[in-house]
């Protein structure tokens, strides 16, 4: 059941991904995130309720809050556009989770992460560029450091969703981690970044609906993803949702008419799909 959930969480990235990627064209990068998160949580606080009363939390609970909002913002605020470095993640998440958890991957399973993470590799890269241009971006911008550093913020935050899961389920803890991370960008962003204060477009109706948009993707996004990690090892969920990179370029090429670098978005398929197979049999 838990490649389900992985598969449709991955299905919701890609949609919160291309009506985001809308949206901060039309309201700003800072506001778009910092709303479409606080709908999210809005809509996950609802679902938490309708399905019963909301748990007792814990002080590990109280912990966990503490330790993942953190590297849940620096996660985003180092997300830049070297989108080949971000496939790194599940080999991250592995690795903390074997760390840390010990959940050791079986050498199929690990044979497929490593699949999965050159097929997002594969996505990234440009029509005519070198497949190696990513790796030199570590030299010659801090772009792709930033990249990496994402992946591991996003590492240690996924092993720590593992903790919130197993104290007060995995819809609260969504709660949790949505609007947690909402007040958090609404709060440290504009000062990090000398806006000195959001400025919602709110009468942008087309943007609000874009807003709306993302985040019901996104609310159905972090149920799917909790849903999974509750059942299955870090490292297989993440290496599954990590398809969303596929599906969003998928989206792009139909929605958009982005059809930039078709041989690599081919390979990239044949590769994230040959590995999703095997965590999904061998996981």
């Amino acid at each position: 059941m838990w490649v389900a959930f992985a598969l449709v969480s991955a299905l919701s990235a890609a949609g919160t991904t291309l009506m985001l990627k809308q949206a901060v064209a039309r309201g700003g990068a800072v506001e778009s995130t910092v709303a479409f998160r606080a709908v999210a949580g809005l809509l996950l606080a609802a679902l938490t309720l309708a399905v019963g009363p909301w748990p007792a939390p814990t002080p590990v609970y109280w912990r966990t809050a503490a330790l993942v909002i953190p590297p849940e913002v620096a996660g985003m605020v180092c997300l830049s556009l070297v989108q080949p470095l971000l496939g790194t993640l599940p080999l991250f998440v592995t690795i903390v989770a074997t760390v840390l958890l010990d959940e050791t991957p079986t050498l199929p399973a690990a044979a497929g992460i490593v699949l999965v993470t050159l097929g997002v590799y594969a996505v990234g890269l440009r029509a005519g560029a070198s497949p190696l241009d990513p790796l030199r971006a570590l030299v010659r911008s801090r772009a792709g450091w930033y990249a990496l550093a994402a992946s591991a913020a996003w590492s240690l935050a996924t092993v720590l969703h593992k903790v919130g899961i197993r104290e007060v389920g995995p819809f609260a803890w969504a709660v949790t981690l949505t609007l947690g991370s909402a007040l958090a960008l609404a709060t440290a962003l504009p000062v990090l970044w000398g806006t000195g204060r959001l400025r919602l477009p709110g009468r942008d109706v087309p943007w609000l609906r874009l807003v709306a948009a993302a985040g019901a993707c996104f609310a159905v996004q972090q149920v799917g993803l909790h849903l999974s990690l509750r059942q299955a090892r870090a490292g297989y969920v993440i290496a599954l949702t990590a398809t969303s990179t596929l599906a969003a370029t998928a989206f792009g090429v139909v929605v958009l008419g982005e059809r930039s670098a078709p041989r690599a978005r081919v390979a990239a398929s044949l590769l994230v799909s040959a590995g999703a197979a095997i965590i999904a049999l061998a996981g």
